[in-house]
């Protein structure tokens, strides 16, 4: 895609995405986007086929975009996957809109859940911690995986924006310490 189209695609998605965080799906308009994109129907259309497709691409959101590849511990790099998801639910508004558009999609035909995606993305450095001795016995790299996902979908719905970082560090802060062998809880932190 030339450069031009990837700007107006991404336009097209942080806009839609920011129609859908305020009017809900349903409450969302591809007429209300494009008022605001500044871009017109034809160029939405060339994207995508529908407000649907619009949903679809923004429920592809990686999670790992932007954090850069594991140089140090896996669970410092499980810690620090977790900041950056906050801090991309405060600041993207695709990221933000992703986790609301996902507990819509047992209700729509041909969409695709990304929650099985999404938590074994968080839970395959808690397995490299597993295997590498970092995580106490009794912990259960699905189970912690699936609270992460939890607790971050739910920041996502908070309505007060740029505070996903804040209510994060709470969760580490609280978690960190049940799941961490005492040497590695007892390590200085090198987040984001």
């Amino acid at each position: 895609m030339q450069d031009r189209a990837v700007t107006t695609r991404q336009t097209i998605l942080t806009t839609a995405a920011e129609v859908i965080i305020e009017r809900g799906y349903g409450g969302a308009s591809i007429s209300q986007i494009t008022a605001r994109a500044g871009v017109a129907a034809g160029a939405v259309y060339f994207h995508f086929r529908s407000k649907e497709g619009i949903a679809h691409a923004l429920l592809g959101v990686d999670l790992l975009e932007g954090l850069p590849p594991r140089r140090g511990p896996a669970l410092q790099y499980w810690s620090d996957l977790a900041l950056l998801m906050a801090q991309r639910l405060d600041t993207d508004p695709k990221v933000r809109a992703a986790p609301y558009l996902a507990a819509l999609a047992d209700n729509h035909d041909g969409w695709t859940s990304p929650w099985p995606a999404w938590r074994a993305t968080v839970a395959r450095p808690l397995h490299a911690a597993e295997r590498e001795g970092e995580l106490q016995s009794h912990v259960q790299p699905e189970a912690v995986a699936e609270l992460l996902i939890s607790a971050w979908a739910g920041m996502a719905g908070h309505r007060t924006p740029g505070t996903a970082q804040a209510q994060m560090r709470t969760f580490l802060d609280c978690c960190l310490p049940g799941i961490a062998m005492p040497a590695v809880a007892a390590r200085p932190e090198q987040h984001l």
